[in-house]
């Protein structure tokens, strides 16, 4: 899927699945009550030095690019929780499994601070924890490719070498800690007795395609949630298998668990259910309308269960399934990859796909982030105030963020609308409208920031990748999307309409408009570049070569509008004559995607582009030539050229500005 989330964090399908089964350990212990304050670290700016095989550099360009000095703080990081584990034993230690720009951490206060566990684990992606009952040093994590053990914390891992090298999606440790039990992409569930050292395996049935979920009963039962064929249970630690009744047969089961009575809840096709016979008999036990991605049991002897959804909230219920409330706004968006209930009452943890880590002490009802200082902040979108260049905007995975100092300090500014993830910004002549392109459609704000409102509410969830505002009549608003092309709006936001002849069913991640003729757009799509002559009535396609590429980034020369540059998967490509015709562009010195592009400010003619991974780049004769500039290993989505001669980059490791 070439969306533009995908430049982010590209996950392969397995990890998506993985989170869908609910990584989170379904029992935990509380935090502890005495609160500890973050300490955040300092940045040093240090000069980096151009690769050495950069290629080419156009005569007279500086060999030395300029220092670069992160400019982040208030925007918290980007982090991906596959898995949440509470030692048992333990309540101040917890392990969290990061499949975004992470690995395994640890933290020794309840989640306060953390520290990288991950020796030995640099190469895999995680998506699935577990921890000893009685020795909180001893844990394991199942990953894409086979699943580790630690015997000291986390400090060491080393591959459980009886598992087989495929996706290990859930673990599971009796209460006693004597039987250790992992599933996986496969129709098996594998038994350990010894902490991993050996294993024996087996098979559930052969139309069983893989375990997504386990758990294992106070009567030591073991309960297997599988893909789409329900839920199997083994009463002789997991030799044999015998379906847990008909009533979930074909479900998908991402999540299981056992309360201190017998009933076993189950997540199957996003919807609670329960049985209080061993599956005899299954009925509905969440609100059939909230359709739900993880679940938590509360602390034993409670009625307490808590939903986290795709989007959508939270709901709570206090008394078994009864009556439910609903809750999370300032979640709202997020999606909810798991939940551990503390067996402190009203003590629950929630991780996020893409917004880290929250607790909550009161049952849900508030949030607090805790993961804030994990890995880097990722900034999707810039745009600077036009009167005071001092203000600048910056879209990223939980919203629009503004400071007022040059990058100082950020706060958030659209909180009340839930966590958006903000893929573009556009602000009006006057600085004070904002426009900001979400995964759920366009938001405005008239004010700068201190109100908001979904413009696009009356066309649905709509995922939204560009916003430009037309130059030639502030009132016409164009957004790139998904599912809807390209949208227009003829009144400043107020109303919204597609325009997609001869655009149909492609998504749009780049805008622009020619600087002299209106009705001339350029739309840069998951095939090619698509031009139109009309304002976007009619749309012709205009293709590279003899293969498609999708287009991230388009810029038209001010001095020549038909000179065009698209940065696409490949590298830069540019048209002489208006989108009529394409030629490669540099690629022997930059061949890599490329996701921004912006002329200089202060030099005529040079021009960046920034590359997905390896990051920013620098060209002088036109583009036949690029030098790396400063930014490597990283991928840069936003490039800002302050007319001052500032540069400022929205990256997957924050904001940075040079000089």
């Amino acid at each position: 899927m070439a969306v533009k989330i995908s430049k982010i964090m590209l996950l392969p399908a397995l990890v998506l699945l993985a989170l869908l089964a609910g990584g989170c350990e379904q029992r935990a212990t509380d935090p502890p009550t005495e609160p500890v304050s973050p300490v955040r670290p300092t940045y040093t700016p240090v000069a980096t030095q151009p690769s050495q095989s950069a290629g080419t550099v156009s005569p007279g360009t500086p060999t030395a690019p300029p220092l670069w000095r992160p400019a982040s703080e208030g925007i918290p990081a980007l982090v991906g929780v596959a898995a949440v584990a509470i030692a048992p034993s333990d309540r101040a230690i917890v392990y969290l499994a990061a499949y975004v720009l992470g690995g395994i951490y640890r933290s020794d206060d309840g989640g306060i601070s953390w520290h990288l566990a991950k020796g030995g684990l640099e190469s895999v992606v995680p998506i699935a924890l577990g921890v000893h009952p009685q020795d909180p040093q001893v844990a394991w994590v199942g990953t894409v490719a086979g699943a580790y053990r630690t015997l000291d914390g986390g400090d060491s891992w080393q591959l459980m070498a009886g598992l087989p090298s495929i996706p290990i999606y859930a673990l599971a440790v009796s209460p006693d800690g004597l039987s250790l039990y992992a599933g996986g992409e496969a129709a098996s569930v594998w038994r350990s007795s010894d902490t991993g050292e050996t294993w024996s395996s087996a098979g559930l049935a052969d139309a069983v395609g893989g375990v997504l979920s386990l758990a294992v009963g106070y009567d030591g039962t073991v309960y297997a949630g599988t893909a789409g064929q329900g839920v199997w249970l083994s009463r002789d630690g997991g030799e044999n298998w015998d379906r847990a009744g008909d009533s979930l047969a074909s479900a998908h089961v991402t999540v299981l668990g056992q309360v201190d009575d017998g009933r076993l809840f189950a997540l199957a096709d996003s919807h609670l259910h329960v049985t209080p016979d061993g599956g005899e008999s299954w009925s509905m036990a969440g609100p059939p309308e909230f359709g739900a991605l993880s679940f938590a049991l509360g602390p034993t002897g409670s009625e307490q269960i808590y939903l986290g959804s795709q989007g959508n909230g939270l709901a709570v219920t206090l008394d078994g399934g009864v009556s439910w409330r609903f809750g999370g706004d300032e979640l709202r968006h997020a999606d909810i990859t798991c939940l551990v209930a503390g067996e402190m009452p009203g003590v629950v943890y929630l991780g996020t796909r893409y917004r880290g880590l929250y607790r909550s002490v009161d049952a849900g009802g508030s949030w607090t982030l805790l993961t804030g200082d994990v890995g880097k902040p990722v900034v999707t979108a810039l745009a600077q105030h036009p009167a005071n260049p001092h203000v600048l905007f910056a879209g990223t995975v939980d919203g629009v963020y503004r400071t007022d100092d040059g990058g100082g300090r950020w706060r958030l500014l659209s909180g009340a609308m839930g966590q958006l993830f903000v893929q573009a910004l556009a602000l009006d002549p006057t600085g004070e409208q904002i426009f900001a392109g979400t995964q759920t459609g366009v938001y405005i704000s008239p004010d700068s920031g201190q109100t908001w409102r979904w413009a696009t509410e009356d066309l649905g969830r709509i995922a939204v990748f560009a916003v430009l505002i037309d130059p030639h009549d502030a009132a016409r608003i164009y957004a790139g999307s998904w599912g809807h092309n390209v949208l227009r709006s003829t009144d400043a936001g107020e109303t919204w309409a597609p325009i997609h002849h001869g655009l149909e069913t492609l998504s749009v991640h780049a805008l622009d408009v020619d600087p002299e003729d209106a009705g001339v757009l350029y739309a840069g799509t998951v095939e090619s570049v698509y031009h139109s002559l009309d304002g976007g009535e009619t749309w012709r396609a205009s293709p590279f070569d003899d293969r498609p590429l999708t287009t991230f980034a388009l810029l038209i020369d001010p001095a020549i509008p038909q000179r065009v540059l698209a940065g696409t998967t490949t590298g830069v490509y540019r048209s002489q004559d208006g989108a009529q015709t394409w030629q490669p562009l540099g690629h022997e010195t930059l061949g890599a995607t490329v996701t921004a592009l912006a002329w200089s400010a202060k030099e005529p003619g040079a021009i960046y582009a920034g590359a997905e991974h390896i990051g920013l780049f620098r060209s002088t004769d036109g583009g036949r030539n690029w030098q790396p500039w400063g930014v490597e290993d990283a991928s840069v989505y936003a490039i800002l050229a302050d007319p001052s001669g500032a540069l400022w980059l929205g990256t997957d490791q924050g904001v940075l500005r040079s000089p």
